[in-house]
């Protein structure tokens, strides 16, 4: 089994006041595990500009000392500053160790406006059982989840700043996450404000069947579960079906449909586009990483006419058909389109994209659609390359072989 303290604390504004709460909370606290709510360290109106990596870790190593003393190990939300940029975090401190085990990457619009989308993401194990870590707004993702999930995760723990404005979602998500994974969830609420919007805890415990393990409050405590290693029996397993990748080719029109109902619900919609001739680690990372910048990638795929006008009459080397059908297979491509010109620009003028995505070899001034976007506040990214690779280089190699 696992005990663990959920500790529902007042986050304050003032890092030194959290502190000495957060050590007195691990004091009496009766867990393996004592968890701290979302930024409990220093709340979301923390000066963050005026401190540094190193005022965190010093209190942090405060809170190590006490894992020593009372035999704990500690989750706990704080910033975390690396390479000129600040991550909403979550550590886990054991009195061998002070680590990042979660960076938010789903920031809320606004409220996380101080912090970059971060990708570490770990999960750690205590008497027997691996507990994933997610942050807040994340909850809303169950493709968050489901990854960690293939990881083995047997508990999920949320560390939030969850608006009692929207507490009967926080309610519903933090089951339904328990139920569809079959797995025990852990949702850590603090009671704050954030610009006049209440927080006001209501930490809860679900089990696999969707079972609370604890009843709800909004005072400032401690509170107590345990987790038993036998969790309920469920007579059935959890099934994670393949299923085959649906028809990503679109037409114009009926991708400007689909943009517009996807936009309707706030979604960033990223563009690029390519020949993608023989599909290789560089395309695989560059379209990864275009993906990552908003919420769904149409790639703008050249068409045999197109690819003959720019490389010449042998190219390419697969159809336009058997291209499309390779892209298709990439999770992170949502939809393809055909262009016969040889750049994109009608098609980027026809779309209007929020992002789009050039290599970084191309100079911003000179990637085609860039001024167009950038007129209504749309963003140009240029991703650097990490492999070096390329359609030609591979046809190259391969008539260097045959010639020998």
């Amino acid at each position: 089994m696992l005990k663990i303290s959920l500790s529902q604390i007042e986050v304050k504004n003032d890092l030194e006041i959290n502190l000495k709460k957060i050590k007195d909370f691990i004091q009496i606290s009766k867990g393996d595990l004592v968890i701290f709510p979302e930024l409990a360290l220093t709340s979301y109106k923390f000066r963050f500009s005026s401190f540094s990596q190193e005022i965190i870790n010093s209190a942090l190593q405060e809170i190590q000392k006490l894992t020593h003393i009372y035999k704990k190990s500690v989750l706990i939300g704080a910033p975390f500053y690396e390479n000129n940029q600040i991550y909403n975090a979550t550590y886990f401190i054991s009195s061998q160790k002070i680590e990042v085990v979660a960076e938010k990457f789903l920031l809320f619009p606004e409220i996380d406006k101080n912090f970059t989308p971060g990708k570490k993401r770990k999960l750690i194990e205590i008497n027997g059982f691996r507990l994933g870590i997610i942050i807040c707004f994340e909850l809303r993702s169950p493709e968050v989840i489901r990854n960690l999930i293939k990881e083995g995760m047997d508990i999920l723990v949320v560390v939030a700043q969850w608006p009692e404005a929207r507490v009967n979602h926080w309610e519903s998500l933090l089951k339904a996450r328990a139920i569809e994974n079959q797995i025990f969830v852990v949702g850590v609420n603090a009671i704050s404000e954030i610009d006049n919007i209440r927080i006001l805890g209501k930490s809860l415990v679900f089990s696999p069947l969707g079972n609370p393990l604890l009843e709800v409050s909004e005072e400032e405590k401690i509170i107590e579960v345990i987790i038993p290693k036998e969790k309920d029996k469920i007579p059935y397993p959890l099934r994670t079906p393949y299923l085959e990748f649906f028809e990503k080719v679109k037409s114009i029109e009926e991708l400007k449909e689909l943009i517009k109902k996807r936009k309707e619900k706030g979604q960033i919609m990223v563009f690029t586009n390519g020949c993608f001739d023989i599909l290789h680690a560089g395309h695989i990372h560059y379209l990864s990483s275009a993906r990552s910048l908003g919420d769904f990638l149409v790639v703008g795929l050249n068409s045999d006419e197109s690819v003959k006008k720019i490389k010449g009459s042998l190219r390419p080397i697969n159809s336009e058909k058997e291209r499309a059908y390779a892209l298709s297979a990439l999770e992170c491509v949502d939809y393809i389109v055909f262009f016969d010109e040889e750049t994109p620009e009608k098609l980027i003028k026809e779309l209007k994209p929020d992002i789009l995505v050039k290599g970084a070899d191309w100079e911003e001034e000179k990637i085609v659609g860039a001024t167009f976007v950038k007129s209504y506040g749309g963003k140009v990214e240029r991703i650097p390359f990490k492999f070096d690779v390329s359609t030609t280089k591979i046809i190259e190699k391969i008539l260097k072989i045959y010639k020998n």
